[in-house]
Formats: C-alpha cells, sequence, structure tokens
C-alpha cells in the first residue's frame, strides 16, 4: 500500500513540475519583445556608442559588434519602462546635440557625452548615457579580439604535459 501511494505522490509531483516549466516556457516566449529600434535609432545608437569607444589602431566598440550585445542586453534585462525611458533618450540625442549628429565626431562629440554624464541634459539623459556607458565598456571587455589579444585570455589555462621526467 505505501509503494502505491508513493508512486501516485511521485506522479503528481512530477507532473506539477512539468505543467510549471511548461507554463512558464509558453508565457516567456509570447512575451512580446519591446526593444526595437528604426534605422535613425540604430545610427544615433551606434554614433553613441562609437563616442564612448572610438576607432583608433586598435578597434573600437562599433566594429567589434558591441551595439548588438547592447541591444541585447537592454532588451532581455532591463524594464520596459527603463527600455522606454532609454528609447526617448535615444530620439532627443540628435536635438540634443549642438550642430549635425550624422556628422559627429572627436571632441565635440567627447564634449557632448560629457555633459550628457555630468546631467547637463536632464536626468533621464545622465542615466542612459551611465547605462550606455556602463554596458558598452562591458560589451568591448568581453569581446573576443580585447580578451585574447590585450587581456591574455586561455579558453582553459593550465596545460598537462605527460612528458615531463619525474626527478627522486
Amino acid at each position: 500500500m505505501k509503494m502505491s501511494s508513493r508512486r501516485a505522490w511521485l506522479k503528481g509531483m512530477t507532473l506539477a513540475a512539468l505543467g510549471t516549466v511548461a507554463y512558464y516556457d509558453l508565457s516567456a516566449k509570447s512575451k512580446p519583445i519591446s526593444l526595437s529600434l528604426s534605422l535613425a535609432e540604430e545610427d544615433v545608437l551606434n554614433r553613441w556608442i562609437g563616442g564612448i569607444i572610438p576607432e583608433s589602431s586598435v578597434p573600437g566598440a562599433v566594429s567589434l559588434g558591441v551595439p548588438t550585445f547592447v541591444k541585447t542586453m537592454l532588451k532581455d534585462c532591463y524594464e520596459p519602462k527603463a527600455q522606454q525611458t532609454f528609447r526617448a533618450v535615444l530620439g532627443q540625442i540628435p536635438s540634443l546635440y549642438k550642430g549635425d549628429w550624422s556628422q559627429a565626431s572627436g571632441p565635440a562629440l567627447e564634449a557632448f557625452l560629457f555633459e550628457l554624464e555630468q546631467g547637463k541634459h536632464g536626468v533621464d539623459a545622465q542615466k542612459a548615457m551611465s547605462t550606455l556607458k556602463g554596458l558598452t565598456i562591458q560589451g568591448y571587455v568581453t569581446t573576443e579580439y580585447v580578451m585574447i589579444n590585450h587581456l591574455n585570455y586561455q579558453m582553459a589555462p593550465g596545460f598537462w604535459n605527460p612528458c615531463v621526467p619525474v626527478n627522486k
């Protein structure tokens, strides 16, 4: 009699666990993707990220694919309210910049980004700059190019050499 009730209990718990996993899996798939940027917004984002880590003798953030990392992190790890605020600031950036945003580069872009960081264009812009700066640095430092060529990263450190003579 005990085996029967134990089996029934195990069946019930297994079905409950599977049902919970299936429910959360289906509910996760039905969530809409809330961060889809237009081409103009992507251009603003790329120029903004390129201003944080520009191209030089070392590849910059844009050429190493950091914008894709930033968009993925914003989409997957930030709440919809924070995403909407970031998109609103992203839409305001060209109008906040003194001059033509499509030609922004060099010291003028650096000065503008420094103003954003100091909060001269509002609290939301300052928070967006802080978020983007952190994500850009995280994405850049974790690229394969930087990890291998500058941080001497090895996938599996500690090599095994079986042909070493043993001294007594």
